[in-house]
């Protein structure tokens, strides 16, 4: 038996544990009916269970209650959204189990995922919506979402999150899922509401709303805002200023216009803005040097490298010693406030400003019920700026002095993101049979101004010398940004329909039609040419791009100073059906049973990160099919609710992101980033979320998931230059190379880092909550105590397994009191005060270079410490 087919059987066992398990249970109580249940008339009545309301979501753009949705889905209402602060997909994780949200190098780089399926690079793999607008725009410079929602300002009415591919209903981002923020529609009566919270960190924030009606049911108004400042909880040495902290502020307007009770249309504008210093980063730089298989070095300093580096290395002087291992960091990332060492702004001496950002967001949705029908139309319109200016090196270190290519590095990023969304749905029963067409139009127009610089972080360095002549300090007139741009052309169709076929079994089939076209330039120079070698691009269509002057050759390259740089575009694009199957069985009214198949698609891309040639830098899309078995069940007698699915994932070309060497047109080696296709990951898992309602006063809640995701291929390739037969005895096409520090960190000649664990995805989750809560004066008030943990296993940092985050518990302590009008809530977040990492991102290490190409180093996030705090809000 192969690994594979033992993947697959451990996969089948869990599944059919799963559903004995769903099977005893389902069994073990009497069922209720549902009103308008397929099986009311077949299942025997039960009393409706106390203190269980029913969850009304949308997910499958209709209203219906949460248990019967033959999804697997999480949501939470509007009492939750405020009890525990939800204010971003990183509040969202920490309530629901299987989500994981990690931050990459920057403040708009942000990764929820699902289900073990990480965006490392690339379109962002979970769908991140409002009101089913999606708002996972991707991030040009590396991977993650640059657009941003400050969900304050709007009045939610819930958050669901739905899990698997959902592109018939969620759109083209939801490869592994989404996560939907539904709003409340302006309300028919008068409204008002007034929040403030206030907790240690220097919290400080107030939103509040107001809806009006001005012709009653017929046409009625929303308007809100929102302003929070928070101060951060740590200092950073260097520059004694806080990290970690911002500001942000915003208003929405909303409108709900019905002339006809068959029509209606909500339109809602809201104009968010956000200013934050840097994060807590503290920079960890290597702690052991790996040899580096099919690494060369040099006979003398200066030499080139063309020596290969033998099986002994400690027989080698130290400088060869160095060309032949890498150096990269092996265990558990830790850090603390001493670990920060963010410099300050070269050219004013203070802290750098960190990241600016200003949004309008635009949503009209239409809807109108006919005797032929209900007609939905959805327009979006999405236009954000933001502004990146922080220390690109994230370290304060003098460079060791000789010849040593130490840099300091700042982050200057630009980014501008315009997007329209239309989406036209119709939706007909015809009795047992439901169908549901529609189409969607995007486009999206995003670009990047990267105005980053590099220098010599020792100024008195031989490099800033000739024949280098390397910078020694950042310029403040640069006048050479790199611009690259990405314009987006979606267009969809969809259909689905769902037959009952008998009162207990539905089945239901969705497909999408996706066809993208996707549109990139570059300016066809890097920052490190026109920054640190102080070269000047100049478009001359003789010379490839890159070609810089060589005195040994002077008449077949560019003259001395410039660097050959013509701009270059390309487009790609995609055509794919994407469907799905569903099965479901109701053998009673409090039971359901779901199947599920499906495939998800995620468009590949080109690179565009310092790269001079669009040429070589395209990777592959995503793929996957998704099997599910899922159980939904309520056990009246008992009080408990439980619902559970086990999953299978056939997932390939996960895009990865990765380091490599590259040779230019005169013979310059230069380290880039790059992104390439692990060949297949396979993963399969078990979700289960129990809620028991022990008394009336007393209820307990457990969410469980166990993720295995693993690389049964991922093989980057040999090094360059390498024989044929290598290329064939790894297994992958001629010309698929891999960087010494690659495969320093796979331990062998070919980069192959099959079998590992797929980075930042646990194998465990647990999520624990119990609440007590009874009266107060009156019937309509209550007080309440609740206490809530979330355990998640280590996980490793990427795909060498080298470094990882440990496992970690996270304890919460709520209470509150609610009145008809008036709610507080006092809290106290990370109740254990726990200082472990939680979050980190592999980094480039400027300042420590492997000879001349650099290191590799990790960002870690520095978690908040134990936090208290109040939220109160007025209601009338």
């Amino acid at each position: 038996m192969t690994e594979r087919d033992g993947a697959r059987g451990a996969g089948r066992q869990a599944v059919a544990a799963l559903l004995a398990g769903a099977g005893l249970l389902a069994f073990a109580g009497p069922a209720r009916a549902e009103p308008g249940s397929a099986s009311e008339s077949a299942a025997p009545e039960a009393q409706p269970l106390p203190g269980f309301a029913d969850i009304i979501v949308t997910a499958r753009k209709r209203a219906e209650a949460l248990q019967d949705v033959p999804l697997a889905i999480s949501a939470l209402d509007e009492s939750a959204i405020f009890t525990e602060g939800v204010r971003s997909v990183a509040d969202v994780t920490r309530l629901v189990a299987g989500l994981t949200f990690d931050m990459g190098g920057f403040l708009n780089d942000t990764r929820p995922a699902l289900r073990g399926m990480q965006a490392e690079r690339g379109r962002p793999s979970v769908a991140v919506l409002l009101d089913g607008q999606d708002l996972s725009g991707e991030n040009l410079a590396i991977a993650g979402g640059g657009a941003s929602l400050n969900v304050r300002l709007f009045d939610l009415a819930r958050v669901e999150v739905v899990r698997g591919p959902q592109a018939v209903l969620y759109g083209r981002n939801a490869f592994a899922g989404a996560i939907n923020y539904v709003t409340r529609e302006p309300a028919s009566q008068f409204r008002a509401r007034v929040a403030t919270e206030f907790a240690s960190g220097g919290l400080k924030a107030v939103e509040g709303g107001v809806d009006v009606p001005i012709l009653g049911e017929r046409l009625s108004v929303q308007a809100g805002g929102a302003w929070l400042e928070r101060k951060g909880f740590y200092t950073n040495p260097v520059t004694g200023a806080k990290v970690g902290g911002g500001e942000s502020e915003g208003v929405t307007v909303a409108l709900r216009v019905q002339p006809v009770e068959e029509l209606k249309v909500v339109a809602r504008w809201t104009r968010s803005e956000e200013r934050a210093p840097e994060m807590a980063t503290a920079f960890i730089g290597s702690n052991v040097r790996l040899p580096a298989p099919g690494a060369r070095y040099s006979a003398a300093p200066g030499a080139p490298a063309t020596i290969p580096c033998p099986d002994n290395i400690g027989t080698l002087p130290p400088p060869a010693q160095a060309q032949c291992t890498r150096g990269t960091f092996v265990g558990e990332l830790r850090a603390t406030e001493a670990d920060l060492q963010l410099s300050a702004d070269p050219f004013t001496g203070r802290p750098f400003a960190g990241l600016r950002f200003s949004q309008d967001l635009v949503s009209v949705n239409a809807t109108w019920d006919s005797d032929w029908g209900t007609l939905s139309y959805r327009l979006g319109y999405l236009d954000n700026h933001s502004t990146i200016v922080q220390d690109g090196d994230y370290a304060n270190f003098r460079a060791p002095p000789g010849l040593v290519l130490a840099i300091s590095a700042l982050q200057d990023l630009t980014y501008a993101n315009r997007a329209w969304d239309h989406e036209l749905r119709l939706f007909r029963s015809f009795g047992r049979v439901d169908v549901l067409l529609g189409a969607q139009i995007f486009s999206e127009k995003s670009s990047l101004v990267n105005a980053a610089q590099f220098w010599l972080r020792n100024p008195d360095s031989p490099l800033a010398g000739p024949p280098f002549r390397l910078a020694t300090a950042p310029r403040a007139d640069f006048a050479f940004p790199v611009v690259n741009t990405r314009d987006t052309n979606y267009y969809g169709a969809f259909a689905s329909l769902g037959l009952d076929v008998t009162e207990r079994l539905r089945l239901s089939g969705d497909i999408r039609w996706n066809y993208d076209r996707i549109a990139y330039t570059i300016s066809g120079w890097r920052s490190q040419d026109v920054t640190l070698s102080n070269l000047r691009p100049v478009c001359l269509p003789q010379f490839p791009n890159g070609a810089t002057f060589s005195p040994t050759n002077p008449a077949g390259t560019p003259p001395p100073g410039v660097v050959a740089a013509c701009p270059r575009e390309a487009t790609l694009k995609s055509e794919k059906l994407t469907p799905r199957i569903t099965a479901e069985w109701r053998p009673a009214s409090d039971l359901l049973l779901f199947a599920t198949w499906a495939k998800g698609f995620k468009p590949g891309g080109f690179n565009t990160n310092e790269i001079v040639e669009l040429e070589g830098q395209r990777y592959r899309p995503e793929r996957v099919t998704a099997y599910e078995l899922g159980v939904k069940s309520a056990f009246p007698e008992r009080g408990i609710v439980f619902n559970a699915s086990a999953y299978f994932n056939d997932y390939t070309d996960q895009q990865i992101g990765v380091q490599n060497t590259n040779v230019t047109p005169t013979g310059q080696v230069v380290t880039t980033a790059g992104i390439v296709n692990a060949g297949k990951v396979e993963i399969y898992g078990v979700e289960a979320d129990i809620e028991w309602r022990a008394t009336e006063r007393l209820r307990f809640n457990v969410g469980y998931a166990f993720t295995h995701s693993d690389f049964k291929s991922y093989i980057q390739g040999p090094p360059p230059g390498a024989s044929a037969a290598l290329f064939q005895q790894c297994g992958v096409p001629a010309g698929q190379t891999s960087s010494d520090q690659n495969r320093a960190e796979a331990g062998n000649i070919c980069a192959d880092f099959s079998g590992n664990q797929v980075g930042k995805s646990p194998r465990h989750i647990l999520n624990l909550s119990g609440e007590y809560r009874t009266s107060l004066f009156a019937s309509d008030d209550s007080w309440f105590l609740g206490l809530a943990g979330r355990y998640r296993s280590k996980r490793f940092t990427d795909e060498s397994n080298l470094a990882f985050l440990p496992e970690v518990w996270l304890m919460e302590l709520r209470a509150g009191v609610d009145w008809k009008r008036l709610s507080l809530v006092f809290f106290v977040d990370n109740l254990l005060d726990t200082d472990k990492i939680q979050n980190a991102q592999r980094n480039v290490d400027f300042g420590r270079p492997e000879g001349f190409a650099p290191g590799r180093g990790f960002l870690a996030y520095l978690p908040n410490p134990r936090t208290f705090g109040v939220r109160a809000a007025w209601r009338y």
